[in-house]
């Protein structure tokens, strides 16, 4: 049985098409919760340079962002969904926050370009190293697709 749903997003196309596969799989598991998480970077995944430091203002916009993801979807007022904006090594925040909040799934967009439908390396490091299962949506999804 699933109680727990995370839907780790970037705000891409890949990500979006995630979100709204979760959203139908969270409308036939009425009793689990459902978490959204954006993980700002804190250095480059290509050079492993620092990036500048997210400022308040900055993370409050990325959690407006997030409430907004959120109302469009379904009923906010909902108390079994969250809205989570972190910093640090995108793939470890997101193994940490999977551990440490024990997730049944994690449901996950393909790639972040949406050109093709190779898994992205976040995406695969999530799947080798969460201990849980994670469902890879690909770009080209028609909703409706999840049945009852």
């Amino acid at each position: 049985m699933i109680t727990s749903i995370l839907i780790p997003t970037d705000f891409s196309p890949a990500s979006w098409n995630a979100t709204q596969v979760g959203i139908e799989l969270y409308q036939h598991y009425k009793e689990a919760s459902i978490s959204f998480l954006h993980v700002y970077p804190d250095s480059s995944r290509y050079s492993g340079k620092e990036l500048p430091n997210v400022t308040e203002s900055q993370l409050q916009q990325f959690k407006e962002r997030m409430n907004h993801l959120s109302q469009n979807l379904i009923d906010f007022s909902d108390d079994k969904i969250q809205n989570v904006v972190l910093t640090g090594n995108v793939e470890k925040t997101i193994l940490q926050f999977i551990k440490d909040h024990k997730f049944d799934l994690v449901i996950v967009g393909i790639n972040s370009n949406g050109s093709t439908n190779e898994i992205g390396s976040h995406t695969v490091k999530v799947i080798r190293e969460s201990g849980v299962p994670v469902m890879i949506v690909p770009n080209r999804t028609s909703h409706g697709a999840i049945a009852s």
